[in-house]
């Protein structure tokens, strides 16, 4: 099993603590996990010059940041976001990375593959609830395609790692420790969802109209995968 790993911080904090819990109950011996840290391995600010959708994702400015990310992700079983609550949202590095995927949604030239993987999106706060910021990550997953998303959100009570409390620290482990095994059981027999399903058709129809004329590079990934005809991408 392969788990992609995007931070959307560079400091190991108590959302970093999170996810390396959640991976401590993860990972098997035989799984590889590709980990990635923002922003130093992000690219530029998105400038929305729209190559990617037009001409194609290799022309994007930060194609040369962008790619390998994208590429690990596409090849992962398993997708995990993560970002401290900052303002009651993901971080702007994330953000700015997930604007660079935009050419992935289901509405543009989404990846076969990624309606039978598994998302998680975790997020930390020091007092305010980070549900918000959870389900905002998980957004860009699903619209990317991933049928099924956890979420985990966690008050800590703390400004940093190093001042959280024992008893903080052990609910920490408890909720790591369950929702690892819900992600690794979902991982474990991948499938589609209805509402991804429902969300393929949708754009199918789309594409296949004469109005998808107006983006040919979308267009033609539609007929290339065979998904205007009988192909679907979760078979």
């Amino acid at each position: 099993m392969k788990i992609t790993v995007i931070h959307g911080q560079s400091h190991k904090g108590v959302t970093y603590t999170m996810t390396k819990n959640v991976l401590d109950f993860l990972v098997g011996k035989e799984d590889e996990v590709y980990e990635f840290f923002l922003p130093k391995d992000g690219p530029e600010f998105c400038i929305g010059c729209n190559m990617c959708f037009l001409k194609g994702e290799e022309f994007c400015p930060g194609a040369e940041k962008v790619q390998p990310i994208i590429k690990s992700v596409e090849e992962s079983d398993i997708i995990i976001l993560d970002s401290p609550n900052y303002v009651m949202e993901m971080s702007g590095n994330l953000k700015n990375l997930m604007d660079h995927f935009a050419y992935r949604w289901i509405t543009h030239r989404p990846y076969g593959k990624m309606f039978t993987k598994v998302g998680l999106t975790i997020s930390s706060s020091a007092g305010a609830p980070a549900n918000n910021t959870v389900k905002s990550m998980a957004k860009q997953l699903k619209w990317m395609g991933i049928p099924k998303v956890y979420k985990f959100p966690f008050i800590s009570n703390a400004l940093n790692i190093s001042t959280i409390s024992s008893k903080k620290e052990a609910e920490l482990k408890q909720k790591s420790e369950k929702i690892a095994l819900k992600v690794k059981k979902r991982a474990n027999k991948p499938k589609a969802s209805l509402k991804g399903k429902i969300m393929f058709y949708i754009f199918r129809k789309m594409q296949a109209s004469p109005s998808a004329s107006w983006n040919p590079k979308d267009r033609d990934w539609w007929i290339e995968q065979g998904w205007i005809k009988n192909v679907r991408p979760w078979k």
